[in-house]
C-alpha cells in the first residue's frame, strides 16, 4: 500500500516540478521569481514552538536557487536545500540539506530531476550516496530522523553535467506511517 502511495506522490511531484520550473523561469505568463524568494504553491505556514509540525496533508513548496539552506520551524519559509555557487551563476554545485527540528521522526527522500540527462525518470539519492531511478525502488535518503544537516553532493564542478535545468527536492514523511501526508520542497539550478 505504501509503495502505491509513493508512486502516486512521485508522479504528482513530477508535474509539480514542471509547474515550479515554469514559474521560476518566468515561463507561460508567470512573472518569474527572484533568487532566494519563496514561492509557496500550496501549504500553510504553521509553527509549533521550536519544532516543525508534522504534516497532516500534502504540502508542496518551491523556491529559487540559494547557495545554502535556510533552516527554521515555519514550513512555508524554510528552504532546506542549498545548491552552492551555481545558484549565483558560479561553476560549483554543493547540495547542502538542512532542516529544523521535527516533533517526531521523519523519513526524508532526496530527489533529483535532470531532464537534460534523462527527461523520463525521477531519481532518488540513497543513503550510500548512489543515485537511482525511482523505478528501481523507494528507499529514504535518511530514515527516522528529527533533523538533518548534511551535504550529499559536495563540491561538484558544473562541467561534469550536461547544460540544462536541474531540480532537487526534499520530501519529508512521518516515519513508518502509511499516510499520504508529506512536505515537499523543491529548488533548481541551471548549468550553462
Amino acid at each position: 500500500m505504501k509503495k502505491i502511495q509513493l508512486i502516486t506522490l512521485l508522479v504528482g511531484m513530477l508535474a509539480f516540478i514542471g509547474s515550479a520550473q515554469a514559474i521560476m523561469t518566468g515561463g507561460s505568463g508567470g512573472s518569474g521569481m527572484t533568487i532566494g524568494s519563496t514561492g509557496t504553491v500550496t501549504g500553510s505556514s504553521g509553527t509549533m514552538g521550536t519544532y516543525m509540525q508534522m504534516p497532516t496533508t500534502q504540502q508542496m513548496f518551491s523556491y529559487g536557487p540559494t547557495t545554502g539552506p535556510v533552516m527554521g520551524t515555519d514550513i512555508s519559509s524554510t528552504m532546506p536545500i542549498g545548491v552552492g555557487t551555481v545558484a549565483m551563476g558560479g561553476n560549483m554545485i554543493n547540495v547542502h540539506v538542512a532542516i529544523g527540528q521535527f516533533s517526531n521522526p521523519m523519513d526524508l527522500y532526496l530527489t533529483v530531476y535532470a531532464p537534460a540527462i534523462d527527461p523520463f525518470n525521477l531519481y532518488l539519492i540513497h543513503p550510500d550516496g548512489t543515485i537511482k531511478p525511482v523505478s528501481e525502488g523507494f528507499e529514504p535518503w535518511m530514515a527516522g530522523v528529527t533533523s538533518v544537516d548534511q551535504t550529499p553532493v559536495p563540491n561538484m564542478p558544473t562541467s561534469e553535467l550536461t547544460p540544462g535545468t536541474y531540480t532537487v527536492g526534499l520530501m519529508a514523511t512521518p516515519t513508518g506511517g502509511n499516510t499520504p501526508a508529506y512536505y515537499m520542497w523543491t529548488t533548481n539550478f541551471v548549468v550553462q
